[in-house]
C-alpha cells in the first residue's frame, strides 16, 4: 500500500450531507409550525359550526403530518451523516462524489 493509499481527508460527501442539513434546518422548523397560528385561532373559536369542526379535524391531522414530515427530513439527514465515516481514503468514491454520474 503506498502512503497515498494510506492518507486520508475529511469526507467532503459527509461534510455536504451536513451542509444541506443546516441550511434545510430553519425550512423544517417553520414547516413544522406552519398551521399553528390557524389551530391557534379555531381554539380561540374563530369559527364556530359542524363544517369548523370537520375542518379542525383535518387541520389537525395535517398539522400531524407536517410534524412529521420535518422531523423525518431531519432524521434522513442523521442517518445519511451517521452512516459516512468523518476521513475517507484520499482514493474513495467520496472524494470524488460530485463526479459520480
Amino acid at each position: 500500500m503506498t502512503t497515498e493509499e494510506e492518507a486520508t481527508v475529511a469526507n467532503p460527501y459527509r461534510a455536504a450531507i451536513v451542509g444541506r442539513r443546516d441550511q434545510s434546518r430553519p425550512f423544517t422548523e417553520d414547516f413544522a409550525t406552519e398551521l399553528d397560528e390557524a389551530v391557534a385561532a379555531m381554539n380561540a373559536g374563530a369559527w364556530i359550526s359542524t363544517a369548523a369542526d370537520t375542518f379542525f379535524a383535518e387541520l389537525t391531522g395535517h398539522v400531524t403530518t407536517c410534524g412529521t414530515a420535518a422531523a423525518g427530513a431531519m432524521e434522513t439527514y442523521r442517518s445519511a451523516i451517521e452512516g459516512q465515516p468523518e476521513q475517507v481514503p484520499m482514493n474513495s468514491w467520496q472524494t470524488h462524489w460530485r463526479n459520480l454520474r
